[in-house]
Parts: C-alpha cells; sequence; structure tokens
C-alpha cells in the first residue's frame, strides 16, 4: 500500500512539475534562439539599405538569336492617369 501512494505521488504531483520546468526551460531557449535570428536578419537588412531611387536588377535575359542585338525595349504601353 505504501509503495502504491509513493507512485501515485510521482505521477500526480512531481512528474507533472518536472514537465513543467523541462517545457519552461525549451520554450525559453526557442524564444532566446528566434530573437538572436531576429536581430541577426534586422542587421543584415540594415546593411544592405540602398539610396533612394537605387535600383536592383536580379535578371537580366540571356541574348540570342538575330533581333538580340536591335532590342530596344519592351512594347510599350498606352496608359490613363486616374486621380
Amino acid at each position: 500500500m505504501f509503495k502504491f501512494l509513493i507512485i501515485l505521488a510521482v505521477i500526480f504531483y512531481i512528474l507533472p512539475k518536472l514537465i513543467k520546468w523541462a517545457l519552461k526551460g525549451f520554450i525559453v531557449t526557442q524564444v532566446n534562439k528566434a530573437q538572436a535570428d531576429m536581430r541577426q536578419s534586422q542587421k543584415a537588412y540594415q546593411s544592405q539599405k540602398r539610396r533612394e531611387g537605387e535600383i536592383d536588377i536580379d535578371y537580366v535575359p540571356k541574348k540570342n538569336g538575330k533581333n538580340s542585338e536591335n532590342f530596344g525595349g519592351g512594347e510599350y504601353v498606352d496608359y490613363e492617369e486616374v486621380k
């Protein structure tokens, strides 16, 4: 009977406290890691800031075919300014 009471005490009193303590530690470490990653990405973003009006071109098409040397841009599209 005494052994049974000790097992119940471990299951209902000590085990939940151990689980709570372990989860709290895990969550705190994950939050700290996420905050460190966010700070690092913010520093990287701030170091990549460009001047106003600067353009970044990610894709330049390859020159192929007979008309690639005479290519003067894209097709003109007429627009109307809406106020």
